[in-house]
């Protein structure tokens, strides 16, 4: 359906239009009689390159057609259309990121943090209806936020986007995922809905207890409703350097122990795949970090369930099709 933002001017611009035709018409006839009143006007039509008459009226139609597309696309035309789409009811998601410094590791690109950074920023603004918390961690567990919230730009990403180098250079080095666990899981809502919790690490450096596996456990085992994701990041099959930068981002050295000697970081898979075992989690490993939007959409789509079906109005502006159809008629007006 086509409808327009200034729909009260659509009277004024058809009235412009006719009238420019009507005046066409009457500057037509009187150039008509003057030629006539001029004499042989036979001769005049047969050697001159005045238009006939019908092609003069072509060239008011043209003209006065062209005139009512331009000053339409100025009332900015919409087109409506109506699509049914699933709706699906709302989750609560828990983020929950490692902060170690081996996450400054740049086998994924740019960086381990970055690179999860990036891809979980680009899965919230895609998400609707849904919460969203984060728990972030090296040897000891912070959340970022008191309860999931659903307001992404404001928020969540400003959060999110605080997380830097600087960030993980200032907190206790260390990667405690016991601690991780717990507090995350008592970071969801009591709210009926159904909830996730993404875990995102290279399982480097663990500083994990019995106890604290334990716990985690039987916090799980109490609130059966989490579904939980490990994803690992980071190549498992060569050790990379951790670089240290200056302020301008150019690489000054490398991380390296007491005696001098620099410190390399592996993810280990292995391990984090029997800590979602004991969990009842689902562990998957993303190398380059290319598969982490994958993984993410894979989640969110396996957990979302549809509750019904809506109707939603898509609208989209077309005045470029009334000003290319001007052009169109103001090109046919000069040919003629």
């Amino acid at each position: 359906m086509l409808f327009f933002n200034y729909e009260e001017y659509k009277i004024l611009v058809y009235t412009l239009s006719g009238l420019i035709f009507l005046l066409y018409l009457f500057l037509y006839r009187r150039k008509h009689a003057w030629l006539k009143a001029f004499g042989q006007r036979a001769l005049i039509d047969r050697f001159s390159k005045i238009p006939n008459i019908y092609r003069n009226l072509l060239k008011g139609l043209s003209i006065s057609a062209a005139f009512c597309a331009m000053s339409l696309a100025i009332l900015q035309p919409k087109w409506q259309t109506t699509q049914d789409y699933y709706e699906k009811e709302g989750l609560e998601i828990v983020f929950v990121l490692d902060v170690s410094i081996s996450m400054l590791a740049e086998d994924v690109k740019p960086n381990r943090l970055q690179r999860a950074k990036m891809e979980i920023s680009n899965l919230v603004r895609e998400l609707e209806d849904d919460r969203v918390g984060l728990v972030v961690f090296a040897a000891r567990a912070f959340s970022l936020l008191p309860y999931p919230t659903n307001d992404y730009e404001k928020v969540f990403l400003r959060i999110l986007n605080m997380i830097n180098e600087n960030y993980v250079r200032f907190v206790p080095y260390g990667t405690n995922i016991g601690n991780a666990f717990i507090l995350a899981m008592n970071s969801f809502s009591k709210e009926n809905a159904k909830k996730i919790m993404i875990f995102l690490t290279d399982g480097e450096e663990q500083i994990i207890t019995r106890s604290q596996i334990a716990e985690a456990v039987k916090l799980l085992l109490e609130k059966k409703d989490i579904a939980i994701y490990v994803v690992g990041i980071g190549d498992s099959k060569k050790a990379s350097p951790i670089p240290k930068r200056d302020k301008e981002g150019n690489v000054i050295g490398y991380e390296a122990t007491e005696e001098g000697e620099t410190i390399y970081t592996k993810p280990n898979p292995k391990f984090l795949g029997e800590i979602a075992e004991i969990v009842g989690g689902t562990y998957q490993h993303d190398a380059t970090g290319d598969e982490l939007k994958h993984i993410f959409t894979q989640v969110i789509e396996q957990n979302k369930n549809i509750i019904g079906i809506k109707k939603k109005n898509i609208i989209r502006d077309v005045s470029q099709y009334f000003l290319g159809g001007a052009l169109a008629l103001l090109a046919l007006y000069f040919i003629l």
